[in-house]
């Protein structure tokens, strides 16, 4: 079965939408249909004839969808569904079901893709929301947007899009207007006015349980030295910083030490591109693995070399028993400024950081790095977790430090690790080559364990 007829569109899953479509069955015509959806699954082929001004022009879809053609779908079908081949490569290797070989797309449904792209940085439906464009627009005269910024974006650089390509798709817009003198230097901006930026405010704070209808237990309540970040009772959200208060030679000694035994393990992003290093570490009897995304690491039992770090920071600075100290450890190592975490909260159900209170220990050695702290923005359109920009928080983390979230802070923020050296960097640590490097340890209560974890089973008969 083949479906003829203009391609008004087309998304990154291959979902379709045909204008004047014609239903041809065995190559006999069947009727014209006008304008049809076709979902990614029910495309077999997709193929294209005379092109024109309007766009891809003539396109035909080969579908799946006949009750008598059970034809399996092909290379090409299938290379189109995976969301993980980025610059040539799949960032999951052999591992991937699907097949790559076919994955060249024609130039007039690249062009339709970028040229689609532009449109919607600068649409009302983006700039209601978008500061970046609209400072960018706002403070150039005229209001117009180098191609050059263009290929920053990360969708743009996904797409590996050119600038000539950019120039040449933009050609065929009709609402944008494309200014291509001098060459190497083109430009683009909206034909019509600019949209007021939208700035989400906070709302209000969900109900939650006071600390005194229900105690919670501080790490300014066991150790001095603490000074609140976020105090925020209404949401029963806390964080506290303690600063450095053990010398440089010893940091020095267990940072070289950390760095030279910890089982380091590379964590990727979708475009392949080393984010950070990782290493899992548990107690005894815990065989729980820890996941990034796609990325799934092993545990590795809590090793000797750990204990006078753990007994220092946890025992000595946060003023625990032993037995009250955290059951996991994470570390991560930033080898850069480029390398980070974004906006998150620890939500994993390891430790059901936002169903019930969680305490959260983290300690920083190395590269000082600036540690960005808001709350969310569970509304925003896209279904993801965002932030309400008004309420950032930003404090600098240098070696020594101590950071604690506690309470239902990860219910209520989110938090990340900033890409770029601290502002508030010492010019002796920006000029030292070894502390570009910066390594976290962040230690968490695993509460809930793995159904194939020994320990699911043992807090069961307890």
């Amino acid at each position: 079965m083949e479906y003829k007829g203009t391609l008004k569109s087309i998304d990154q899953y291959m979902n379709l939408q045909l204008l004047n479509t014609e239903e041809w069955v065995d190559g006999s015509f069947r009727g014209n249909l006008g304008e049809v959806f076709i979902r990614c699954n029910n495309v077999l082929l997709l193929g294209a004839a005379v092109m024109g001004r309007a766009g891809l022009g003539k396109a035909f879809a080969q579908s799946d969808v006949s009750e008598t053609d059970q034809t399996p779908m092909t290379a090409c079908s299938r290379a189109g569904t995976c969301h993980y081949f980025r610059f040539g490569k799949c960032v999951k290797g052999a591992a991937c079901p699907f097949s790559h070989e076919l994955k060249e797309e024609s130039e007039a449904l690249r062009a339709e893709k970028l040229r689609l792209q532009v449109e919607y940085y600068l649409s009302d439906e983006n700039l209601a929301s978008d500061a970046f464009f609209q400072a960018l627009i706002r403070g150039s005269s005229g209001g117009w947007v180098p191609i050059s910024t263009l290929l920053g974006c990360p969708r743009i650089q996904q797409l590996q899009g050119t600038g000539p390509e950019l120039v040449a798709a933009l050609r065929w817009s009709t609402q944008l207007q494309l200014r291509e003198w001098p060459v190497g230097a083109e430009e683009v901006r909206r034909k019509s006015p600019l949209p007021e930026l939208q700035v989400p405010r906070a709302p209000e704070p969900l109900k939650e349980d006071t600390l005194d209808e229900r105690p919670l237990p501080l790490l300014r309540d066991c150790s001095d030295g603490w000074e609140a970040v976020i105090e925020d009772l209404e949401r029963r959200s806390f964080c506290f910083l303690k600063r450095r208060s053990v010398s440089e030679a010893l940091l020095q000694e267990e940072f070289e030490r950390l760095l030279a035994f910890a089982d380091w393990q590379k964590l990727h992003s979708k475009a392949g591109a080393v984010t950070r290093s990782t290493a899992w570490y548990v107690t005894a009897g815990c065989c729980c693995r820890y996941t990034y995304g796609e990325a799934s690491v092993p545990p590795v039992e809590k090793p000797e070399w750990l204990e006078s770090i753990e007994a220092r920071i946890l025992g000595e600075l946060c003023g625990l028993a032993k037995e009250d100290w955290p059951n996991s450890v994470n570390m991560n190592l930033y080898e850069d400024e480029s390398q980070n975490v974004g906006w998150h909260s620890d939500d994993e159900g390891l430790f059901r950081g936002c169903q019930t209170d969680c305490r959260i220990i983290s300690a920083s050695w190395g590269a000082p790095r600036r540690f960005e702290i808001a709350l969310k923005d569970r509304g925003h359109i896209s279904g993801k977790p965002r932030i309400f920009p008004d309420t950032l928080q930003a404090i600098d983390l240098h070696p020594g430090d101590l950071c604690s979230m506690e309470g239902a802070f990860q219910r209520h923020y989110s938090h990340q690790i900033a890409k770029g050296t601290s502002p508030g960097s010492s010019p002796r640590e920006i000029q030292e080559g070894a502390h570009k490097v910066r390594i976290n340890l962040t230690w968490r209560y695993i509460v809930s364990h793995k159904a194939y974890c020994p320990r699911k089973e043992a807090a069961r008969e307890e």
